[in-house]
C-alpha cells in the first residue's frame, strides 16, 4: 500500500467514536435473557447472548467482553465454574463477572464469592438495581485498568531514566529480583516480595531530575554534584506519591540511601528508624552495583562483593539482615540474575580497585 492510499485508509477511520461497552449474557432462559438485552441495549451497551457455558467460552476467546452476566444453572459449565475459569486466567481475570441466580440459599452466595464473582444478583431482578450494579462493576474495571496503565507508564519512565546510561540499564529490575529472593530467604510473604520488587523498580526514578552531566560523569563527583545526586530520593517520592503508591513502596524510594550509622541521605535516619523494606533494598542495590560493569571498572565476582558488604555491615547495613543475604549470595542463589547481566555485557573479573575499597565509595559512584 502506497503512502497516499495509507493516508486515505487512516483518514477513513473515525477515531473519535467511543466503543460501546460489550456485555456477554450467559442464560438459557429466553424470556429473561431478552428482557436483559432490551434493558441493556437501551443503556447503550452492546449485548450478546449465549445459552450455555461452552458457547460462553468460545465467545470470550473470540471477542473478550467488558463484563459477563451469567446465570449459575447453565449447561455444560455452570456459572460458578465459568467464573473460576475467568478469574484463574490472567488473560480474562480483569473481566467483571456478575452472577444472576434464582438460588436463594446463603451457601450459594458464598460459593459465588469464593469463585471470584464481582457481584451476585437475585432473580427476578429489579431493572434499576441491575443497571446500577453493572455500571458499578464496569467503573471498577475501568479504574483498575487506569491503575495498571499508570504502573506501565511509571515502569517505562523508570527504564527511561536507566537508558540515559547504558551501564546502568536493567539495574532496577535486577535489584528487584534480588529483593524477591532475599525476602523469600527472610520468610516474608509473596505480597511483601512484590512490594520490594515494585519499590526496586522505582527506587531511582528521582534521577530523572538529575542532569546527564552528573549521571554520566566517570570521575569523582564534586561536593555540589553530590548534593544534586542526594536529592533524587526526594524527587522520586514527589513523583510517586500522587500515584497513591503504598507507604512501603514510598519508603523504598525515599530511604534506600539511608545508613545504619545515620550518615546516609537525604534524611539521616539512624538504625531501625529506616523502614525494613528500605534496609533490604539498600543491600540489594549495593550488591548489584558491585557485581555490575561500569566504565571505570569491571564487575566484581560474588565473593569479592560479599567481602565489601561485610566490611560495611555495622555502618551501612542491618547486621541482622546482611548475613542472610550473604548466605544466599554465596550459595549461588543470586547467580542467575547476575549472569543475565553479564550475557549482555561480558566482562573479566577484576580485583577491588583501591579507589573503591569501601561500600561507601560505591555509593558515591554507583548507587548515588
Amino acid at each position: 500500500m502506497d503512502l497516499n492510499n495509507l493516508k486515505k485508509k487512516l483518514d477513513s477511520i473515525r477515531w473519535w467514536e467511543p466503543r460501546a461497552e460489550r456485555i456477554l449474557i450467559v442464560d438459557n432462559e429466553v424470556r429473561m435473557a431478552q428482557e436483559m438485552v432490551k434493558l441493556l441495549e437501551h443503556e447503550g451497551y452492546s449485548v450478546e447472548v449465549v445459552p450455555d457455558g461452552r458457547q460462553a467460552i468460545d465467545s470470550i476467546e473470540a471477542r473478550p467482553p467488558d463484563l459477563i452476566l451469567s446465570d449459575i444453572t447453565i449447561r455444560y459449565i455452570n456459572g460458578f465454574h465459568l467464573c473460576r475459569m475467568m478469574k484463574g486466567d490472567p488473560a480474562t481475570s480483569h473481566i467483571p463477572v456478575v452472577l444472576i441466580t434464582g438460588l436463594t440459599r446463603p451457601e450459594d452466595r458464598i460459593k459465588g464469592i469464593q469463585a471470584g464473582a464481582n457481584d451476585i444478583i437475585a432473580k427476578p431482578f429489579d431493572p434499576l438495581e441491575l443497571k446500577t450494579r453493572i455500571r458499578s462493576a464496569l467503573n471498577l474495571k475501568s479504574l483498575n485498568a487506569q491503575l495498571e496503565n499508570i504502573d506501565e507508564i511509571v515502569l517505562a519512565f523508570s527504564r527511561a531514566v536507566e537508558a540515559r546510561d547504558p551501564y546502568t540499564r536493567g539495574h532496577s529490575e535486577r535489584v528487584g529480583k534480588f529483593g524477591i529472593k532475599f525476602a523469600a530467604a527472610l520468610d516474608l510473604d509473596q505480597s511483601y516480595q512484590q512490594i520490594l520488587y515494585k519499590g526496586a523498580i522505582l527506587h531511582d526514578i528521582g534521577k530523572i531530575g538529575v542532569s546527564d552531566t552528573i549521571l554520566l560523569k566517570q570521575g569523582r563527583l564534586t561536593s555540589d554534584e553530590y548534593r544534586e545526586i542526594q536529592a533524587h530520593p526526594d524527587i522520586g517520592v514527589k513523583i510517586c506519591a500522587p500515584l497513591k503508591s503504598s507507604q512501603s513502596l514510598l519508603n523504598i524510594v525515599a530511604y534506600h540511601h539511608e545508613r545504619m550509622d545515620g550518615k546516609g541521605y537525604p534524611y539521616r535516619l539512624l538504625g531501625h528508624e529506616i523502614p525494613l523494606e528500605a534496609r533490604i533494598i539498600a543491600i540489594c542495590d549495593t550488591f548489584d552495583a558491585l557485581t555490575s560493569t561500569r566504565p571505570y571498572r569491571n564487575a566484581l565476582v560474588t565473593d569479592n562483593a560479599c567481602q565489601i558488604l561485610e566490611k560495611e555491615m555495622i555502618t551501612h547495613f542491618d547486621e541482622d539482615l546482611l548475613p542472610v543475604f550473604l548466605e544466599i549470595a554465596r550459595l549461588g542463589e543470586l547467580q542467575e540474575v547476575i549472569d543475565d547481566e553479564r550475557k549482555l555485557r561480558p566482562v573479566t573479573d577484576a580485583e577491588v580497585p583501591k579507589e573503591f575499597i569501601t561500600a561507601f565509595d560505591f555509593f558515591l559512584k554507583d548507587t548515588a
